[in-house]
């Protein structure tokens, strides 16, 4: 009886291994390697404005909430609007975006970001 018993426990014991090691297989395979946007054509930039911009600096720029500067009156260069994009500001109101700061921008989705910005301009 108690070989019947272990014989049990092994067979569950290896069902279970299994089962997680394909769970495990699965999740692995599931991970996008994705980088995004590889052109200016393919981002989809108001979706970008509104999912990172929008909250602080509303939908027409001019919100100017948490510190936000105006995007109607700014005039930084696109170069720098890039950097901040990319890097956040120096103060730590504004975060960083860029992938290699922890954000999800990849370096088009944050120039395409930087254009559309400048066509809020007034």
């Amino acid at each position: 009886m108690a070989d019947l018993a272990g014989s049990n426990f092994i067979k569950t014991t290896i069902v279970t291994l299994s089962l997680l090691a394909g769970a495990c297989n699965n999740e692995k395979n599931s991970i996008s390697t994705e980088v995004g946007p590889t052109t200016l054509e393919e981002v989809n930039v108001l979706k970008l404005y509104i999912r990172h911009c929008v909250d602080c600096h509303g939908e027409n720029g001019d919100l100017g909430l948490m510190g936000a500067k105006s995007l109607v009156t700014s005039a930084m260069p696109i170069s720098e609007r890039i950097e901040l994009i990319t890097h956040g500001s120096k103060n730590g109101k504004m975060k960083p975006f860029g992938v290699e700061h922890y954000g999800d921008l990849n370096t088009i989705e944050i120039e395409a970001l930087a254009k559309y910005i400048e066509t809020l301009r007034h």
